[in-house]
């Protein structure tokens, strides 16, 4: 009893993952820009809506672990960032790259 009980759940299962349609597409987005660690700014491209963002060194790396990024939000759907040093802190890179994630 408990294995065809298990078959019908399976196949119910099945049914509804066929009738949900296809997975729907991945609608993010990301745009970048790099610039001085004295200030960046990104915004999402019409239509779209900022989800999160990251700041990065110029060359796509991780920044050091004592570098302090600070941001603001800059219009609707952006974001402006920048390197803030602190007595001891190490320089700041020769630049930045902010990017955005967007989606629909």
């Amino acid at each position: 009893m408990r294995k065809r009980l298990l078959g019908v759940g399976l196949a119910a299962a099945g049914l509804a993952a066929l009738l949900a349609g296809p997975a729907q597409a991945d609608d993010t987005t990301s745009v970048s820009v790099t610039g001085s660690p004295g200030g960046v700014e990104a915004h999402c491209p019409e239509g779209t809506h900022l989800t999160d963002w990251k700041v990065t060194n110029g060359d796509g790396s991780p920044l050091g672990p004592d570098q302090r990024v600070r941001w603001t939000n800059a219009g609707d759907e952006g974001v402006g960032a920048w390197i803030a040093p602190y007595d001891g802190s190490p320089p700041p890179p020769e630049s930045i790259t902010l990017t955005v994630f967007c989606t629909c």
